[in-house]
C-alpha cells in the first residue's frame, strides 16, 4: 500500500505540472489527458475536469508572468544660458515627458527642473569688473560664480525634498550652464552642504549643449575671463575624474548646421546670408582663426555661437555631433530664444521665442530625440 500512495503522488504531482505547462499567456491550450487503466482513471478524470473550467472561464489565466524591469527614475537638473530664466526651458521639459517611453530611465516629472535663476540674477557678475582680476583674464570661479552655485543648490534641495534622496539626478547644461554644472560637481564652489555631498553622490549624468570647453591660446579674447581656463585646468573637473571618483557619465552636444563666411555649403539655411556672419563673429574670437585649420581652409562649423571644435571633452565624455531638426530638416541653432538682459523690472518674465519650425535649437523635439538616450 505504501508503494501504492508514493506513485499515486508522483502520477498527481506529474499531471499537474503537465497542465501548468500547457496553459500559455494569452493562449490557452486545452491539455488532453490521456486514459489511463484503473486505479488512475480518476486522476485522469480531475485533471479533464480542470482544463474544461480553465478554458470555459471568460478570464485569461497566467500561471506565470514576465514583469519588465523598471526603469531607473532620473530628476533633470537643467542650468540655463546667460540670462535665461527658467520659464524658457518649460518647452525641453515637455518635449523630453513626451518622449519618455522611448527613454532608458523614467523621468521624474514633478521634481524635473531649472535652476531658479532671475534675469537679475546675471548682473551680479559686473561686481567682478573693475577689478585686477578680471582685466588680467584670472577671475576666482567661487568667487565669480557662487550666486549661480547657491541657485543650483536652491534647484537640488527642491528635486530631493519631492523625490527623496535615492533619485538619480542628470544635469542639463545650456550653453554657459554646461561648464558652471561641471565646475560645481568638480567642486570649485567649495560648498560642505549636505545637498552638495548628496549631488556628487546621486549625479548619474551630465549633458551639456553648446557648451565651450575649450578657451584656446589662440582665442583673440577671452570671454569668461579666466574662468573656463581654470575649469579646464581642473583635474577634478575632467570627464576622467568625475566619473571614476562620482560615477558621472559626460555627454557633450554640438551641431555643425552653421558654418562660417568661407563656406558654400549655408544655402540650407534660411538666412544664409546673415547666419554665416554672425556665425563668424562669434567663432573667430573664440578660436582666433577664420578657418578650421591652415592648410585645408575648410569653414568652421557649429551651433552659430559656439564651433563645435570647443565643445567636446576628452573621453571618457561621449561626443554626440548633430546637424539638422529631425522634424523639420533645419539646421540646429544655438538658443530658442533671444534672451532680454534690458528687462530687469521683471526679472522671471520669458525671453523673446524664436519660431522653433523655422529655428530649431537643442530643446526642439526633433533635436532632443537624438541626444535625450544619454540620460541616465
Amino acid at each position: 500500500m505504501a508503494l501504492i500512495r508514493t506513485m499515486w503522488f508522483f502520477v498527481n504531482y506529474f499531471l499537474f505540472i503537465i497542465s501548468g505547462q500547457a496553459l500559455n499567456v494569452g493562449k490557452l491550450h486545452r491539455y488532453r489527458a490521456q486514459p489511463l487503466a484503473s486505479p488512475w482513471n480518476s486522476v485522469a478524470s480531475t485533471a479533464r475536469d480542470l482544463h474544461a473550467s480553465v478554458a470555459s472561464s471568460s478570464e485569461p489565466v497566467f500561471l506565470s508572468e514576465k514583469v519588465a524591469p523598471s526603469k531607473t527614475k532620473v530628476a533633470l537638473l537643467i542650468c540655463p544660458a546667460q540670462f535665461c530664466v527658467p520659464s524658457d526651458y518649460d518647452i525641453l521639459i515637455k518635449n523630453l515627458m513626451e518622449i519618455e517611453s522611448d527613454l532608458p530611465v523614467k523621468l521624474a516629472s514633478r521634481s524635473s527642473i531649472t535652476v531658479p535663476l532671475s534675469r537679475t540674477d546675471w548682473i551680479k557678475v559686473a561686481r567682478q569688473l573693475p577689478t585686477r582680476a578680471f582685466l588680467e583674464a584670472r577671475l576666482d570661479v567661487k568667487k565669480t560664480l557662487q550666486w549661480y552655485f547657491e541657485a543650483i543648490e536652491k534647484g537640488l534641495s527642491q528635486i530631493f525634498a519631492a523625490e527623496g534622496e535615492d533619485v538619480n539626478v542628470c544635469f542639463v547644461g545650456h550653453s554657459i550652464g554646461g561648464w558652471v554644472a561641471r565646475a560645481y560637481l568638480g567642486g570649485l564652489s567649495q560648498s560642505s552642504s549636505a545637498v552638495h555631498r548628496l549631488a556628487l553622490k546621486q549625479c548619474s549624468s551630465l549633458i551639456t549643449l553648446g557648451t565651450p570647453h575649450i578657451s584656446p591660446e589662440t582665442a583673440l579674447v577671452d570671454q569668461t575671463r579666466g574662468l573656463l581656463r581654470a575649469i579646464a585646468e581642473s583635474r577634478a573637473c575632467s570627464p576622467q575624474a568625475l566619473q571614476a571618483d562620482h560615477g558621472i557619465a559626460i555627454t557633450c552636444v554640438c551641431s555643425t548646421g552653421i558654418q562660417g563666411l568661407m563656406s558654400s555649403s549655408n544655402s540650407t539655411s534660411r538666412l544664409n546670408f546673415l547666419e554665416p556672419i554672425i556665425a563668424t563673429g562669434s567663432y573667430l574670437p573664440l578660436t582666433g582663426r577664420w578657418a578650421l585649420n591652415d592648410e585645408s581652409g575648410e569653414s568652421m562649423a557649429g551651433d552659430g555661437i559656439v564651433p563645435s571644435s570647443l565643445s567636446f571633452l576628452e573621453s571618457p565624455a561621449d561626443r554626440v555631433l548633430l546637424e539638422k531638426c529631425l522634424r523639420t530638416g533645419e539646421a540646429i541653432r544655438h538658443s530658442h530664444v533671444v534672451p532680454t538682459p534690458w528687462n530687469l523690472w521683471d526679472g522671471l518674465s520669458p525671453s523673446i521665442k524664436l519660431p522653433e519650425d523655422d529655428f530649431p535649437s537643442y530643446v526642439s523635439k526633433g533635436v532632443v530625440e537624438q541626444w535625450a538616450k544619454f540620460i541616465q
